[in-house]
């Protein structure tokens, strides 16, 4: 099965990269370092080709908050729309607990 990792080469995103791949899975790390930019779309048709799940595990570049909601709504719309347009079948999201505690934060 193959598997793309968005944010495949960050701290959380390497790790579950090995652990996929440790797995028998193709998994495959995307990111800007690897040449998949999810705010302009460059990079993701080519790596979601054939993919079957995408996990995405990315982080904002900045925490102004902002920006941070820019990042997020942009970076999940290119991919929806990329992953429909790919055949992918499921999208899964890294979620945050423990964002009651933090309400006034426009990160969570």
């Amino acid at each position: 099965m193959k598997i793309v990792v968005i944010g495949g080469t960050g701290l959380i995103g390497s790790k579950l990269v090995a652990r996929l791949g440790e797995q028998g899975h193709r998994a495959v790390a995307a990111s800007p370092n690897t040449g998949v930019d999810t705010l302009t779309g460059e990079g993701l048709a080519d790596v979601l080709a054939g993919a079957d799940v995408v996990i995405d595990v990315s982080n904002s570049p900045s925490f102004e908050d902002a920006a941070v909601l820019e990042f997020f709504e942009t970076s999940t719309r290119n991919l929806l729309a990329t992953e429909a347009a790919a055949g992918v079948g499921h999208h899964v999201a890294l979620s945050v607990v423990g964002t009651g505690r933090l309400a006034g934060s426009g990160y969570f």
